[in-house]
């Protein structure tokens, strides 16, 4: 298949060369820059702001984003973006769920991102995951397994996961 690399600039190179459209490129394996930051993702929908047409709250995240200037420190080293599959079985109907998630990451621990701010995220390094394998909620013995990710899923994925994180700095509360 053929892949598309993500700049840290905020452009999408097909072998090689830069893309003009990225609607054609949905379905294309993702491979990010070296260095590849939250606000690299954010450059590139402002580069190709069709992109903007695949996540309502993109627009609103965009505003957060253009109004910030310094980035500040957090405590989150990178964002992990990963995929899990979920089995569920007995009592009721069987079922297997796939979701995407992006996490913080501190010392190796996964944490949740839902008590930092989107301006506090924008220099964290962004990575991907492995996918892993939940089988009938047995969150202690997970499975991991290489995957891959398309463009749609990156950008609809981490849209999605960030409109929890949707309040702006300036409406935390202050001691």
């Amino acid at each position: 298949m053929d892949n598309i690399l993500l700049k840290t600039d905020g452009r999408i190179l097909s072998n090689g060369k830069e893309i003009k459209a990225p609607i054609g490129c949905l379905s294309k394996y993702v491979e990010l820059e070296k260095g590849y930051k939250l606000l690299s993702f954010f450059k590139m929908i402002n580069v190709y702001k069709e992109l903007i047409e695949i996540s309502e709250v993109l627009e609103s995240l965009i505003e957060i984003v253009d109004k910030t200037g310094l980035t500040m420190k957090t405590e989150i080293e990178s964002l992990l973006f990963y995929k899990t599959i979920e089995m569920k079985g007995f009592p009721g109907k069987s079922g297997i769920y796939i979701y995407n998630s992006l996490k913080g990451v501190t010392d190796k621990e996964i944490k949740d991102l839902k008590f930092f701010h989107l301006e506090m995220l924008l220099n964290c390094e962004l990575k991907l995951g492995d996918l892993n394998h939940v089988v009938f909620g047995d969150k202690e013995d997970v499975l991991s397994f290489e995957t891959f990710y398309t463009l749609f899923e990156i950008v609809e994925g981490i849209a999605w996961q960030l409109s929890f994180n949707f309040n702006p700095l300036q409406c935390s509360i202050r001691r």
